[in-house]
């Protein structure tokens, strides 16, 4: 990746910040937020923060749980090897895709689905070999591929947060106020690829509904959404609101299997309170938790294990705290990304 690029790639994420903290002051965005959640509003605290130095703009990640290590994809091309199990927190580089890799998703047969800014959905397998599957759908190459899913059937469906702009425009691509995103899916098996539904607001976090494996819900930033598409059944290309009326900004969004739930990670976006975190949810989208802090912020986070863990575009380490921990203070609340004080 250029030089240019890699300074359009570091304005854009930054630009991003800067506008969600000015455009949203208190869930200034005309709706009523969600609130009344338990909430843990000093994870800071007890955070540790693992790779520091060692991996530059982690936007997502993946977790092999058979070696331990975690991959992320970071700045300058690069998707990293992290041995989080590993004491001294080992960092390996593994494969370069030669742009910005985003989203990650785990492929059918343990490749690994890499969304690239500037590349488009590539493939990635064990060995390291990097093939691309789709840069282009209906005559409009893709300029921001963002994140990605795969589901049982081997589909990925995926998301490009603009056609119009890449992240070497970068401030066009934040400050226009038009839809210019789409959600998409890529069939391995005919090499096709499909746009499922097009003019959306920066679309970013994609994962595919589990356990049912009948929908796909993809989350909208600069809507304050996310949406469920359906797959399968009588409901098949039909679209419902997951949950809306979000604080700020949803950046991605996982499956979490211990819950089992999903995790919104938010970027922060309150001036006078500057929190950031994660927001989970039922399985049907209820609201019933968030991790956050003042000047915590996360573009993806999950639980793993006995450990939760939260990657951000702008900082370079990620932040981990052990959720069972009991120093974690906690407490139910009026959601601190959309109030003044989190005490």
């Amino acid at each position: 990746m250029t030089n240019k690029s890699s300074w359009g790639a570091s304005i854009f994420f930054a630009l991003l910040v800067f506008i969600l903290m000015s455009r949203v002051v208190t869930c200034n965005h005309g709706r009523s937020c969600v609130t009344g959640l338990t909430s843990n509003c000093h994870i800071l605290r007890i955070a540790e923060y693992l790779a520091s130095g060692r991996v530059d703009g982690p936007r997502d990640f993946v977790y092999d749980n058979n070696t331990g290590i975690l991959y992320t994809g970071v700045e300058d091309g690069w998707i990293k090897k992290v041995y989080v199990k590993n004491s001294k927190t080992r960092v390996e580089n593994w494969v370069n895709t030669g742009g910005r890799p985003l989203g990650l998703a785990w492929g059918l047969n343990n490749e690994l689905i890499v969304a690239d800014a500037y590349k488009g959905l590539l493939n990635v397998s064990r060995d390291g070999t990097i093939r691309l599957l789709t840069n282009t759908a209906n005559g409009l190459k893709f300029n921001l591929t963002n994140s990605a899913d795969v589901a049982s059937n081997g589909i990925i469906y995926f998301t490009d947060s603009s056609y119009k702009y890449s992240l070497q425009d970068a401030e066009l691509a934040v400050l226009d106020p038009r839809p210019y995103g789409r959600f998409m899916s890529y069939d391995p098996r005919t090499r096709k690829t499909k746009v499922l539904r097009s003019d959306l607001y920066v679309p970013g976090g994609v994962v595919v509904s589990r356990p049912d494996q009948n929908s796909v819900i993809f989350c909208e930033s600069t809507a304050f959404k996310c949406t469920r598409y359906y797959t399968r059944t009588a409901n098949r290309g039909r679209t419902e609101i997951f949950i809306d009326n979000l604080p700020t900004y949803p950046s991605d969004i996982k499956y979490d299997r211990q819950g089992p739930n999903y995790w919104i990670a938010l970027v922060p976006s309150n001036m006078t309170s500057y929190y950031g975190g994660a927001l989970a949810t039922t399985l049907d989208g209820k609201p019933i938790a968030q991790y956050s802090d003042f000047n915590a912020t996360c573009s993806s986070a999950t639980r793993l294990g006995d450990y939760f863990y939260c990657v951000s575009t702008i900082f370079t380490n990620i932040l981990t705290f052990n959720w069972r921990n009991q120093n974690l203070p906690s407490r139910t609340c009026n959601s601190p990304f959309c109030s003044r004080k989190c005490n």
